[in-house]
């Protein structure tokens, strides 16, 4: 029987946290443990894994705020280390909610293709039983060919090019031969930049069965016309993180054209710190010339 971890990363956010283990302890397919990574909460996170006396939970601390990218990376390096003991790794923040037959539906859409998948897509949906608009995966390089109709109807799949990392679930026979995801994104992009590294070694696919409720603030997600005062910072990241995967994927004129419209929207439309929006999103823009994070490799242990 084929083994999964889900990864989760979290900060400061247990009463979620809370929910999202319940929901993964509850999955109809058992063979998985939940690996928590810790970015080093002070809310009583490690008392209340510890509140649970189960061992199937696995709780790491990072030490410091690594970000959701320096979380990830962490969370992969440590399954990796373990040598072959997972087949799979899911990967979710704490604000993820699965329903309980997600992982099960993985494990079955990854029987019914023979194993032929370098990662699988959970459905993701906010609070009100709508998608989730930032976690729709990306089809951008997917020509009309490759949309198979028949693949959809009978094994409710959709190829994908890329992914978030709310429900991303990684076959990691490939992951070893990837590499982690980026820290030094911090945060924002880490999982499209992963992911699509990730699908150029096997097709990936959205499994329409499977899926995860996000229980983010809103369904727009991070958006830094209307980010509060106290967010705007974070925007650099995205910024500098987006104009270095444009760079990568030589498509760096449209990126100007999305800065642009991002501009247009933040003077149209801002409500306030109008100013502070435009410095981080040029200043980030800008940095994302000179920005050439190294990607680590782990070499598995047989165990």
């Amino acid at each position: 029987m084929k083994k999964c971890v889900e990864i989760v990363v979290t900060y400061n956010r247990k009463k979620l946290l809370e929910e999202n283990i319940n929901a993964l302890l509850n999955q109809t397919y058992k063979n998985h443990d939940i690996m928590i990574i810790d970015n080093a909460s002070t809310d009583g996170t490690k008392e209340l894994i510890d509140s649970y006396n189960d061992k199937r939970i696995k709780y790491y601390n990072t030490g410091t705020n690594l970000g959701g990218a320096g979380g990830f990376a962490f969370g992969m390096r440590e399954v990796l280390n373990l040598g072959n003991i997972y087949d799979y790794a899911w990967i979710m923040d704490d604000d993820s909610i699965p329903n309980n037959n997600a992982l099960e539906s993985l494990i079955n859409k990854s029987e019914l293709i023979g194993d032929k998948f370098s990662f699988l897509a959970s459905l993701v949906y906010w609070t009100d039983d709508k998608l989730f608009e930032m976690n729709v995966p990306n089809l951008s390089n997917l020509s009309k060919m490759d949309i198979d109709l028949n693949l959809i109807s009978e094994f409710k799949l959709m190829k994908i090019d890329s992914c978030s990392f709310v429900g991303c679930f990684v076959n990691l026979k490939y992951a070893q031969k990837t590499g982690l995801p980026i820290s030094d994104f911090f945060i924002y992009g880490d999982d499209v930049e992963y992911t699509t590294r990730l699908r150029k070694f096997e097709q990936a696919y959205l499994d329409l069965d499977s899926k995860i409720i996000h229980k983010a603030p809103s369904n727009k997600g991070a958006d830094i016309v209307t980010a509060s005062e106290d967010r705007i910072n974070r925007f650099y990241y995205q910024s500098r993180n987006g104009m270095y995967i444009a760079r990568k994927n030589h498509k760096v004129l449209r990126r100007f054209k999305t800065v642009l419209k991002r501009l247009i929207k933040i003077i149209l439309k801002s409500p306030n710190y109008k100013l502070k929006r435009i410095h981080f999103l040029i200043k980030g823009t800008f940095a994302g010339f000179f920005f050439n994070p190294k990607i680590e490799y782990v070499n598995i242990i047989e165990k």
